[in-house]
């Protein structure tokens, strides 16, 4: 097992990757962390979820002591708040990055637009209706829902990811 400090809070970490990428614009060869870890109940979740909201961390590996400001791409449950009681085992899945050097400084002083929000938004309320729609008609379960999410997002983030930054470019050119 591993133990990460992430911004002062010591995890102890039950699937630990790390990896190297390069950077698609950049050519940068870059630091990425994937890790998993567990809590009890909805206290915790509530915790742990405000927790990675956060868009930098400052993170170390306490084995090999290697400090690291990473990006926050994504972290995620099988889970949402509403049906998480005192007693459930909730497995948080984390990955953080770090930035190329050269794009550092611009991301982090970007700001989304509003129109960017509401794309968002709208989105969300989509996906939230359809879910909906679905449960209601007997057509899929919340479980098989948030097992497919997870093979999804295992399988295509990064190319979706890449995908979306690739037609920002083109939008701004």
């Amino acid at each position: 097992m591993t133990q990460l400090m992430i911004n002062n809070v010591n995890f102890h970490v039950d699937m630990f990757e790390e990896k190297m990428i390069t950077d698609v614009n950049t050519g940068e060869e870059l630091k990425r962390l994937n890790f998993s870890f567990s809590v009890v109940g909805k206290a915790a979740y509530d915790k742990y979820d405000a927790f990675f909201e956060d868009p930098y961390f400052e993170v170390t590996n306490m084995e090999t002591k290697e400090t690291l400001t990473l990006k926050n791409i994504s972290h995620s449950t099988f889970y949402q708040s509403p049906e998480i009681t005192d007693h459930t085992n909730i497995v948080f899945r984390v990955k953080l990055q770090q930035e190329p050097v050269k794009a550092k400084e611009q991301v982090k002083n970007e700001q989304p637009t509003e129109s960017t929000v509401n794309e968002m938004l709208l989105s969300r309320i989509k996906f939230k209706a359809l879910v909906e729609l679905l449960e209601e008609k007997g057509l899929l379960t919340e479980k098989e829902l948030y097992t497919k999410i997870e093979e999804v997002a295992e399988r295509d983030f990064d190319i979706l990811r890449d995908e979306l930054s690739h037609s920002k470019k083109e939008v701004k050119a």
